[in-house]
């Protein structure tokens, strides 16, 4: 991608937490990016530190990558038209986990401390800070919760039933998912070879579709049957139901 048809001002403009910024606000924080190119993966914080930048992802992803001495790896990425990370930049503590880019990706960065500087007076924005973070909150709530409540592939629908909400924003209904097999074997699934098994139990239930680069849900709503039918009958189940529809 050409450098020059990145729209600095619009990508800050389409992001809820700068909307209410006034337009020297805007030109300010335009003015301090810079583009970046990853031919390769790339470390961008070290766990143990507070990242510098906050970033736009205009192509690839960034992830939130946890390793172990033991060979232990879990990644969570965090892909295009998404921003990493909102609880990075705002947060008082530093990452509990490496922030890495993948390979061929290309960002927008931004200096946290000018983000700080531009939102902090502004009490739209710092809320709109709150509800990005809400949305982070709820998907690792509800993913945590997973391992105790659904066997695997039940576990995966969810997982899946996630990532394609309008909060989370990873998949839309009837298009590919970014989240590929290796991505999805890092969720705590186990090899490539068991989550393609998961995978065609549920493409045989008519609930997922694989093509080359990603999972496609050509249904959210039987999704969402699927998985609530432990409760279907019950006003849990109901309101686990609706709650996935907003």
């Amino acid at each position: 991608m050409n450098t020059k048809s990145i729209d600095v001002p619009g990508i800050l403009r389409s992001c809820t937490v700068f909307a209410s910024l006034s337009e020297s606000q805007l030109r300010e924080l335009s003015g301090k990016a810079r583009i970046e190119h990853f031919s390769e993966r790339t470390l961008l914080t070290l766990r143990g530190e507070k990242p510098e930048h906050l970033r736009y992802i205009v192509s690839g992803s960034i992830d939130l990558v946890l390793s172990t001495a033991e060979g232990g790896f879990s990644c969570l990425p965090v892909f295009e038209g998404r921003w990493a990370t909102w609880l990075g930049c705002f947060g008082s503590e530093p990452l509990v986990h490496d922030l890495w880019s993948s390979s061929n990706a290309i960002a927008v960065a931004f200096p946290c401390r000018d983000i700080l500087k531009a939102a902090s007076d502004n009490p739209e924005a710092l809320r709109q800070v709150i509800e990005h973070v809400g949305e982070w909150t709820r998907f690792l709530t509800g993913w945590m919760l997973s391992f105790s409540a659904f066997r695997a592939e039940k576990r995966l629908a969810y997982l899946l039933l996630l990532a394609s909400s309008s909060a989370c924003g990873i998949g839309r209904e009837g298009q590919p998912t970014a989240l590929t097999q290796t991505h999805i074997s890092q969720f705590g699934f186990g090899s490539r070879q068991k989550v393609g098994r998961l995978l065609r139990s549920l493409a045989e239930k008519g609930l997922v579709s694989t093509r080359y680069g990603g999972v496609v849900i050509p249904s959210r709503a039987r999704l969402e049957d699927y998985i609530a039918d432990i409760g279907a009958h019950s006003a849990e189940g109901a309101r686990e139901k609706a709650k996935f529809r907003a």
